[in-house]
């Protein structure tokens, strides 16, 4: 296991070729369909062939718009440059450095450091202007590894308590 983690901001997952192209096929054949409902209704004699050719052609309008307007947006976001990485926090053999911040914190002036659900919160308590909170959901941390084994980074350098602690899911009832 590594030692030393530097965590960065989490870039923006592009959509794939696969969807780009499964939308324009889709898309597409929308189109042929809407194009034949649109035959049907100029053909069409009887009212009832009618009616149904009107209620079937706004709802393959309403598809076909839908799939139009996601198939400009999965290619406007895959035309879209890569952003730099940014460095948000790095954990070190010395510490611990907050480059938004831009503050370092030796691992002997940390008082407590809590993992609550995916916000760690790094206290010192003889400089509480250093102390702050850094939501891990905005990092590239859990694309290497768990929870669990940032803590046990954590702890292979910091020697006090690490608490840790998962909130249960709510089931919504209010109760």
């Amino acid at each position: 296991m590594k030692t030393e983690i530097t965590l960065y901001k989490s870039r923006q997952r592009k959509p794939g070729y696969l969807g780009i192209i499964f939308f324009m096929f889709l898309s597409l054949a929308l189109l042929a369909t809407l194009c034949a409902v649109i035959y049907l209704l100029l053909t069409s004699n009887n009212f009832f062939k009618f009616l149904i050719s009107i209620i079937v052609l706004v709802f393959i309008s309403v598809f076909f718009y839908g799939s139009v307007k996601i198939l400009i947006r999965c290619i406007t976001e895959q035309r879209i440059p890569e952003e730099e990485a940014v460095e948000i926090l790095s954990i070190t053999k010395t510490g611990i450095f907050n480059h938004k911040a831009k503050q370092q914190l030796i691992w002997d002036e940390i008082s407590e450091i809590q993992i609550i659900d995916a916000v760690i919160s790094v206290t010192v308590d003889l400089y509480p202007e250093k102390d702050f909170q850094l939501y891990l959901g905005d990092t590239d941390v859990y694309t290497d590894m768990t929870r669990d084994d940032f803590a046990k980074l954590l702890q292979c350098h910091y020697k006090k308590e690490i608490y840790t602690y998962n909130s249960p899911l709510s089931c919504g009832c209010g109760g």
